[in-house]
């Protein structure tokens, strides 16, 4: 059966691509604290935009990575 493996396998990346968009939501958001604190209060607001919209992402692989084991 390579095509059940072929899919766990894609399972498997897909959720390892989340969990890495994770950490970088987590950097970014150590970020985005410094810009708040630095008084760049534009660049903090865009820049927490784009970390919920990578959040969305990681969200939406895990939801995929989970259609593919139905």
């Amino acid at each position: 059966m390579p095509a059940n493996h072929r899919m766990r396998g894609l399972r498997e990346d897909l959720m390892l691509t989340a969990v890495q968009l994770d950490a970088i939501c987590q950097s970014l958001d150590g970020h985005t604290r410094y810009l708040q604190h630095a008084a760049r209060h534009t660049q903090a607001c865009a820049m927490s935009g784009r970390i919920d919209e990578l959040r969305c992402s990681a969200n939406a692989l895990r939801r995929a990575a989970t259609n593919i084991g139905e």
